[in-house]
């Protein structure tokens, strides 16, 4: 009778002891992995747009015939880049110290960043620090990112729904620091968190914004070479028509380097 009470009082202890083993081996094996999943919910309450990735642009440029007797809309150039605008007339230009604005009569606004201050982050990291470099690599050897628009692309590419407490440790810390990456890139303007990416034959890159909704759109491309733009487009108050998603294909599809002997 008393050695079955004591099998009795042992079991609980005995299953206890089988429980906090197997939380510590899941601790060691999972342990990366489980922080990571947990840190994605969390961001995931406080920033809702992480569960956001990039939509195809649908709409492909359809440039209408221009009207007989109508105005040919002007070339723009700035920073030795031109492209085609969508707008009759010159517009206004107002030059900074790190950006361009085009400013049309009839209410259009074109921001255009200097090319030159924009941040090459993966020259940075391949020059700046070695070591940190390393550590780089290390995180990302497998699935190397060897331009700045491979770079953007993982990042929007990632959302706190692929993390997992069961995957392996190396795709933990890869998604953990892509996940870093996207909130501290975040969506380039203050929208209503979706975002967009193209791919045509001049520049590739993403969209904030749809200008449809009648709201500011950000622009970040990148050409062959992996030089990186930025536009902003917007209206004034009074504009007679708003900024079309044909006009900033238009823009963002004839954009190319200005040649060597018009400059």
């Amino acid at each position: 009778m008393i050695d079955d009470q004591e099998k009795s009082s042992a079991r609980p202890a005995i299953i206890l002891l089988i429980v906090v083993f197997l939380v510590a081996g899941f601790s060691v094996k999972y342990g990366l992995q489980t922080m990571t999943w947990v840190e994605g919910k969390l961001w995931s309450s406080d920033n809702p747009w992480l569960a956001n990735v990039p939509q195809p642009l649908s709409q492909p440029l359809a440039p209408l015939p221009p009207l007989p007797g109508a105005a040919k809309p002007a070339q723009v150039k700035a920073y030795n880049y031109e492209f085609n605008s969508p707008w009759p007339g010159n517009p206004t230009v107002k030059g900074s110290l790190t950006y361009t604005e085009f400013r049309y009569d009839s209410g259009p606004v074109v921001v255009f960043f200097d090319p030159d201050s924009q941040v090459d982050t993966m020259h940075t990291l391949k020059t700046s620090n070695p070591a940190e470099y390393q550590k780089f690599v290390t995180v990302f050897g497998d699935k190397p990112l060897n331009t700045n628009f491979e770079m953007y692309q993982a990042v929007y590419q990632t959302t706190p729904a692929q993390l997992s407490p069961v995957m392996t440790p190396p795709d933990a810390m890869r998604m953990n620091v892509l996940l870093l990456w996207k909130l501290s890139f975040g969506l380039d303007l203050p929208c209503d968190g979706e975002f967009y990416s193209f791919d045509w034959s001049n520049a590739k890159g993403f969209q904030f914004g749809d200008p449809e909704k009648k709201v500011p759109v950000a622009v970040r491309a990148f050409d062959d070479r992996d030089h990186q733009f930025r536009f902003i487009f917007t209206a004034t108050e009074a504009a007679a028509g708003r900024i079309t998603q044909n006009d900033i294909n238009t823009i963002m599809q004839t954009l190319r380097v200005e040649p060597f002997s018009e400059r």
